[in-house]
């Protein structure tokens, strides 16, 4: 037990030995990041040789480095620069006394670190999954860890949650989950406390991406827009690349200048590709992730840039139309360039119509998937055959064509007008036309076939050389239509001669007309009569012409049983609607005739050529005269007419009938009715309003409220008036009707009052006076002051003495304002002394 003793004795003294250690206390506390300086020198019988760190390594001396020595006389210091948790242990100061020994002496370096958070301020966290929100404090002194939740910092318990060592474990998350957690940090030995924010936000893994675009998508010289299409929580990000797994490339907006546009724009999930080429074929891919899944996953799509296609230029082709040897020609329609992708080929006429297999033509598409052709074929060659005709070529991108041209050269052909007969007149100008299809174009002639020695074939027509030749126009109406128009006035030499019509190219076509002389017409053809009260409708129908045009009708009629009297005659003029006047049918009106009276008429037609035939007297009676027949409108036959106002009603009535003679005049009466269901007065009837005939409502007014009346509508025509009646009744009174029974009222007061600009002259009047009243007072006021201000010097020294001693005897007398004692409080006087 000594020697034990005296081990612990020895052991003392080499660690305390002689030594001193500045600051003194074996235990310090300092700040992380701080500097720290410590002193320890020896006694006379000591020397101090170094320090020793809480990691038994000896400290150099050396000024650069962050733990060092700093060497002086009998003391050597500790300097620490930026302290650290590495700091943190027991540092020893060594020497040796003068016997050689060694002596130590150390204290406990504690390094105090504040409240550290480590943990990211977002997490995420997966629906329906375990996850655990990492927040990891680092304190010295230790800190005591707490969980809140929400805005309102609620205290975290229960079995939803699990408190770990790095964290907050979420069993299940939920979507309440998806709020803000407090990681709550408190040192209780420095009472430091910290709350840390962490927002937790549901997530769930991003879907697998699809890629989208228009159809087509990709077309030459256009835009290409690639959607990338996937969801998750938060929502995905995305990323665009080009090329296959192995060599990706990724897309991004290409750098151009201020005026030019990029080729390639990424916005999002969305890459739009500008002026897309053939080089811009290939795989692009999206990945598609979000901050929980980083991963995320990708998609691809093979862009397929599709070329419009443009179509070879075809040739004409120009043929001699030989009708004993047939032909045979084709056009080749050829793609030079475009893609194949719904590449479709078609022969078209210039109207877009496709072109049959018929009549010769035939259309060969074998050769359309190998060699993008197909071919066009006349077999044999037709006059009808020529034209233009189209190819179309078609893809997903654009559409184009080339124009095929025939040109077929064959005698020229009249088609029409197919008449082989002109009638006219002599000095009547007469017109002569002829339609003629050829290639090249020709030459029409008009030839006089009047054979004579100078002209054995017949004459030439020219203007201005030939009598009776007016004009002579050619026009071409079609790409091998063409048309020439003689007018022509003949003579009485001229009937019975050939007129000629004939085209050259040079091959030859004609077409003769012969000119006769044109006849009256034939007898009209009656086809209806319609009498009428006051006349007649004659339906007829056009007689054979003669040759020339109809120009009027002529009807004579007269009353029957005056078969003496002279006729009356009406003229018609003949009312044309299309070229073929045998078609047009016409109806002739006499009118002004005497209501249930016979008469007998006839009619014949004149043209140019003289009066035709006349038709045999026919005859008929007009009808009796009427009163107009015509019915007031009602919603219910068997009830009153309700009205829609109080004060007034409106009637409407609808003609049905004139009765046989025009309507003169329209009248509307009305009184007070005996009884709801009943037509008789109670009271005198109203004053007839007239009203004009072709107004078929009127609205009565000034009518009482909730009464029941008689209306009587009465129109008038020759024959003698036609009589309605109808029962209405008004609403009951109305608010605003009120106030409109008044507004006479009103009116008539007011009239009987004086005018507003009487009232303002007496009452300028007034004021004038009252001014000038004042103005009175105020002199003689002014004068009787002037007499008594009129004192001695002596009054005038002891005058305002006394006005103010009475000024103040005054203010000290009870105030009264509106006959009450006043309450302002009394203020005492001052008194000085002098």
């Amino acid at each position: 037990m000594f020697s034990i003793l005296v081990l612990v004795a020895l052991f003392l003294s080499q660690v305390h030995g002689d030594l001193i250690i500045k600051p003194s206390g074996t235990s310090l506390t300092r700040d992380q990041y701080k500097s720290f300086v410590a002193s320890c020198s020896g006694q006379s019988n000591s020397r101090v040789i170094g320090w020793r760190s809480p990691q038994q390594r000896d400290i150099p001396e050396n000024e650069h480095d962050r733990v060092t020595i700093e060497r002086q006389s009998n003391e050597i210091r500790l300097r620490i620069r930026n302290l650290t948790t590495e700091d943190q242990g027991t540092w020893e100061c060594m020497g040796v006394d003068s016997t050689g020994q060694h002596t130590r002496r150390s204290f406990q370096l504690m390094i105090k670190v504040p409240i550290t958070f480590h943990g990211e301020s977002v997490q995420y966290a997966a629906l329906d999954e375990a996850v655990t929100i990492k927040c990891h404090v680092q304190a010295t002194p230790a800190a005591e860890v707490t969980w809140f939740k929400g805005q309102d910092k609620t205290r975290i318990d229960g079995p939803y949650y699990t408190r770990v060592s790095d964290g907050l474990r979420i069993n299940r998350v939920q979507m309440s989950d998806n709020d803000t957690f407090w990681c709550r940090a408190d040192v209780l030995e420095t009472g430091e406390s910290r709350d840390f924010p962490i927002t937790v936000v549901i997530s769930k893994s991003v879907t697998e991406p699809r890629i989208t675009c228009a159809n087509p998508c990709a077309i030459e010289k256009k835009t290409a827009t690639l959607v990338c299409e996937a969801t998750g929580l938060p929502p995905p990000k995305f990323s665009w690349y080009y090329g296959s797994a192995d060599e990706l490339r990724p897309v991004k907006d290409s750098p151009v200048g201020a005026s030019e546009v990029p080729k390639f724009v990424v916005r999002g999930n969305q890459l739009t590709i500008n002026y897309v080429d053939e080089t811009d074929n290939g795989k692009y891919s999206c990945h598609a992730y979000n901050e929980y899944d980083k991963k995320g996953q990708r998609a691809e799509y093979n862009l397929n840039v599709i070329v419009p296609p443009r179509l070879s230029p075809i040739p004409p082709i120009e043929i001699n139309l030989d009708e004993h040897h047939p032909q045979r020609v084709s056009f080749v329609c050829r793609v030079e360039r475009g893609s194949s992708e719904s590449l479709s080929l078609e022969w078209q006429y210039l109207n877009n119509t496709p072109i049959q297999m018929t009549n010769g033509i035939f259309i060969d598409k074998t050769q359309l998937e190998a060699h993008k052709l197909i071919e066009l074929r006349f077999d044999p060659v037709r006059r009808e055959h020529f034209g233009n005709y189209s190819c179309v070529a078609k893809n997903l991108a654009d559409s184009s064509y080339s124009i095929a041209s025939l040109y077929i050269q064959f005698q020229p052909v009249f088609v029409g007008p197919d008449i082989n007969i002109v009638s006219t007149i002599p000095n009547y100008r007469v017109v002569m036309r002829c339609q003629f299809e050829s290639y090249p174009p020709p030459q029409i002639q008009w030839i006089k076939m009047s054979r004579t020695v100078q002209d054995p074939e017949g004459r030439v027509l020219a203007v201005d050389v030939d009598n009776g030749v007016n004009d002579i126009t050619t026009k071409q109406l079609g790409s091998t239509l063409f048309e020439s128009v003689l007018s022509y006035t003949p003579n009485e030499h001229d009937f019975g001669l050939s007129f000629e019509c004939r085209a050259l190219n040079p091959r030859v076509g004609r077409h003769s007309y012969t000119l006769q002389r044109a006849e009256p017409p034939k007898k009209i053809r009656i086809t209806e009569v319609k009498p009428l009260t006051n006349g007649v409708e004659i339906l007829v129908q056009p007689p054979e012409t003669g040759g020339l045009p109809l120009t009027e009708y002529i009807v004579k009629y007269s009353l029957t049983d005056k078969a003496d009297e002279q006729p009356q005659t009406l003229t018609i003029p003949v009312q044309t609607s299309s070229d073929d006047q045998q078609q047009n049918s016409q109806v002739l009106k006499i009118e002004k005739l005497k209501p249930s009276t016979s008469y007998r008429f006839t009619i014949f037609a004149k043209s140019r050529a003289g009066t035709g035939q006349q038709t045999g007297p026919s005859t008929f009676r007009t009808l009796d005269r009427q009163i107009p027949d015509f019915k007031i409108v009602k919603i219910d036959e068997n009830k009153n007419e309700t009205c829609f106002n109080d004060r007034s009603c409106l009637i409407k009535w609808s003609i049905e009938s004139d009765g046989g003679a025009p309507i003169i005049r329209t009248e509307v009466l009305y009184a007070k009715a005996k009884a709801e269901n009943s037509f008789e007065t109670d009271g005198p009837i109203s004053t007839p309003v007239p009203i004009d005939p072709s107004i078929s409502e009127y609205e009565i007014h000034d009518l009482k409220p909730a009464t029941n009346y008689i209306v009587i509508v009465k129109i008038y025509n020759e024959a003698g008036a036609a009589e309605q009646k109808l029962r209405i009744t008004t609403l009951k009174e109305k608010s605003g009707s009120m106030t409109a029974t008044m507004n006479p009222l009103i009116k008539r007061y007011r009239q009987n009052q004086p005018s507003k600009w009487v009232i303002i002259g007496i009452v300028l009047g007034i004021i004038l006076f009252a001014i000038a009243f004042v103005a009175v007072c105020v002199i003689i006021r002014i004068h009787r002051l002037g007499g008594k201000n009129k004192t001695t010097d002596s009054d005038n020294q002891t005058t305002p003495m006394m006005t103010a001693t009475n000024g103040e005897n005054n203010s000290q007398q009870n105030e009264y304002t509106n006959g009450h004692p006043s309450k302002k409080p009394k203020k005492k006087k001052a008194t000085t002394s002098v």
